[in-house]
């Protein structure tokens, strides 16, 4: 399986989110998949300009997330808007990836400039947290008869 990369350009927000001070996620596995679903919720896909190689995290450290496999996939069919990304071909594993690469990516850059602008710590989270959960609209589930 490939390993999950992120950008080298990111190292400060990530050793700031996975210290003791902040404390917030204690596995960087676990914000890599947090950055994820932010950098989605945002509309915020950025590739990644530089990795260390043999940085990367391997896909199995995700095993603890039940929901891994499956908003990958998801990840893959929403951006790709076909079912070729869920086959098991090496091409489409690296298509899968990469999107969540890169949508982790951009959640970390929203982290980022949200803690660049603040105290760092783990308030400033919270805050932002509070922030995404009050304007993601309430779908209308009114239904017309």
């Amino acid at each position: 399986m490939k390993r999950i990369q992120r950008g080298s350009d990111k190292d400060e927000i990530i050793a700031l989110l996975t210290s003791d001070s902040v404390g917030a996620f204690k596995e960087i596995w676990r914000l890599m998949f947090f950055a994820a679903l932010v950098g989605f919720a945002n509309k915020r896909r950025e590739p990644l300009k530089a990795t260390q190689s043999g940085e990367g995290i391997r896909q199995d450290s995700f095993a603890n997330n039940p929901v891994w496999l499956g908003t990958l996939y998801l990840l893959g069919l929403v951006e790709t808007g076909t079912t070729d990304v869920l086959r098991s071909a090496e091409e489409a594993e690296n298509e899968r990836t990469k999107i969540f690469e890169e949508y982790a990516n951009g959640g970390l850059a929203i982290l980022k400039e949200q803690f660049e602008t603040s105290n760092g710590s783990l308030d400033t989270l919270l805050t932002f947290i509070q922030s995404q959960t009050q304007s993601t609209p309430s779908p209308d589930l009114s239904v017309t008869i």
